[in-house]
């Protein structure tokens, strides 16, 4: 086991051998650099200071921002990388890592929230942001402000877990705050463990992964606060709303071949709920699975997850 601190989390990798553990470290600080919307140096940050006029880009702003504007095709607008501003009006501006679990946020900013989500629910992404792949410029509309937390660790690690393949390492993992990248399973079948979120320091079940395939797990009473009406809020957004998601679903975990695809769609699963939830992911992603937790702290399934239970000695559903 590998382990270092990068993008404000753990992140943890197994199966590389010494120089390529540095290439991790030094690949997800680049991301880092460039990625994160909490320190104004970055990349990212300087396009959003831009908004409303061309943004020349690097190639993996680029590449990152037309993959969320492609995911937010794939969620049918439940994922939308384009709420930055609303987040930060809500009380996250900056990283849990550098403040206290539980913020507090102004009436005064609710008041801002409300003004910004009339300009962003005037149009989608597909009619806001400008993206030129020939010049790689990026043009975002006024109050407009992208965030990648949503996307941007999955497809980092997904990207790593690439790059380590090509130079022929078979078998391997990488875990970029519990969400994981895992390859090689046909070979030496892997263990994930999903946590109680209700209690933490406890697994409430456990999977057995035999093939490439990425998982990732999305709550919503993880980063939580209060905002100016002493309302609790939490950063999962649901575009339709413009506000923090309210449904019966409080945890929710996918795997999906890719990591980037299962970190949106957990995301998704939060803001539709069980019900609604299952049957779009079934419908619309069959390649998926999920393991939902609700608020009654019921566990229920989604997809074909019951082919891990049996793997693993489980009985089915």
């Amino acid at each position: 086991m590998h382990t270092f601190r990068a993008m404000n989390t753990e992140f943890v990798t197994q199966g590389l051998p010494e120089a390529e553990q540095r290439e991790a470290e030094s690949w997800f600080a680049f991301v880092e650099k460039h990625l994160t919307r909490f320190d104004p140096g970055s990349e990212l940050s300087g396009l959003n200071r831009s908004a409303g006029r061309p943004f020349m880009a690097t190639p993996i702003l680029f590449e990152a921002v037309s993959v969320a504007v492609d995911y937010y095709h794939r969620a049918d607008g439940l994922f939308n990388p384009f709420l930055g501003q609303l987040l930060t009006d809500l009380g996250y501006g900056r990283s849990f890592g550098e403040t206290a679990a539980e913020k507090k946020v102004s009436s005064q900013a609710s008041d801002r929230t409300e003004a910004n989500a009339k300009l962003l629910g005037a149009f989608g992404p597909e009619m806001g942001a400008k993206l030129n792949p020939l010049l790689r410029s990026i043009e975002l509309p006024p109050a407009w402000s992208v965030d990648l937390g949503g996307i941007a660790k999955g497809w980092s690690a997904e990207k790593l877990a690439g790059m380590m393949r090509r130079k022929g390492i078979a078998h391997g993992a990488v875990s970029a705050g519990g969400d994981m990248m895992l390859w090689g399973g046909e070979d030496r079948p892997q263990q994930v463990n999903i946590a109680d979120p209700f209690a933490l320091d406890r697994d409430m079940d456990s999977l057995v992964i035999r093939r490439n395939a990425g998982v990732a797990t999305s709550s919503r009473l993880k980063r939580k606060w209060l905002d100016g009406e002493g309302q609790e809020r939490h950063h999962i957004l649901d575009p339709r709303t413009m506000m923090s998601s309210l449904t019966d679903v409080v945890q929710a975990t996918v795997i999906h071949p890719s990591l980037t695809a299962a970190e949106v769609y957990a995301k998704c699963l939060l803001i539709l709920g069980l019900q609604a939830g299952t049957a779009w992911l079934e419908r619309k992603h069959p390649a998926a699975a999920a393991v939902l937790v609700c608020e009654d702290g019921s566990v229920c399934t989604a997809g074909f997850i019951e082919a891990y239970r049996q793997e693993n000695g489980k009985e089915a559903g």
